[in-house]
Parts: C-alpha cells; sequence; structure tokens
C-alpha cells in the first residue's frame, strides 16, 4: 500500500501536467505543434491526458529547440518587454550655474537701484517735515 502523501502527490501532478499542456498548446506559436492543428492537440490531451500531455511536450519543445526558441521569450503576453524610455528630466541643482558676479548681474544690479531709490524716497520724506513738527509719539 503507498503512503498517503504518494496517493496524493501523483494526482496532483497529473493534474498538473494535462493543466500544463493546455495552457501550452493555446499559448503556442503554429509552428510549434509539429504540423498538427491546435484544435486537434487539445482533443488529444482531453481525451488521452497522459499520452497527449507528454506528446505534446515531445513535440513543441523539439520544434522550439530546431527553431532555437526558448519558452521564456515567447511567453505571455507577448515576448520580452523592452524598459521605459522616459524624456531626461532638469533638475536645479543640475542646471548651468549663473555666470555673473554680484555686481555685473543685471537683476542684482536692478535690485539694489530699487533699493537705492526707495531709501532717496524715504530720506526726501524725512526731509519735507515742517521744523516744529515732531515725530508721533510711540506710547
Amino acid at each position: 500500500m503507498l503512503p498517503p502523501m504518494v496517493r496524493v502527490l501523483i494526482p496532483l501532478l497529473y493534474v498538473a501536467l494535462v493543466v500544463y499542456a493546455l495552457v501550452d498548446v493555446v499559448q503556442s506559436d503554429e509552428e510549434d505543434t509539429g504540423g498538427i492543428g491546435k484544435g486537434l492537440w487539445i482533443f488529444a490531451i482531453v481525451f488521452l491526458p497522459l499520452v497527449g500531455s507528454i506528446a505534446w511536450i515531445v513535440v513543441s519543445s523539439g520544434s522550439r529547440r530546431r527553431r532555437g526558441v526558448s519558452r521564456r521569450s515567447t511567453g505571455f503576453p507577448a515576448g520580452e518587454v523592452p524598459p521605459a524610455q522616459y524624456p531626461k528630466r532638469e533638475r536645479t541643482w543640475e542646471k548651468e550655474a549663473s555666470t555673473y558676479a554680484p555686481e555685473d548681474d543685471p537683476e542684482f544690479l536692478w535690485l539694489m537701484e530699487q533699493a537705492k531709490k526707495k531709501r532717496e524716497r524715504e530720506a526726501q520724506g524725512r526731509g519735507n517735515q515742517e521744523p516744529g513738527a515732531t515725530a508721533p509719539d510711540a506710547h
């Protein structure tokens, strides 16, 4: 009498072989069928599971070997997927640094000119006050 584990393992391997063969037939190329249609292979695997499955594996692997194709390169969905191509991102720290010294930078010079004008306006505003007038207390 076989141990209980073997009694369960043998039918599982049998079913796995049949399922593998059926899935492989459905996903195979026409060149892998050995000149027999896919429908006839499916019929053979369903009605003669052990013989049909083993025959399919032998015929398809021989056909693939002759063509030099491995199962991995013809797998689902359509073979190997090329790596994604994304546009190069420009990062702020990779941008070219400013070539201006602070004294030559037009933006810096403009800001300095605006600050100078603001100081002059404030100085004129203080100069227009009457001599007897005092600034309001901040009590």
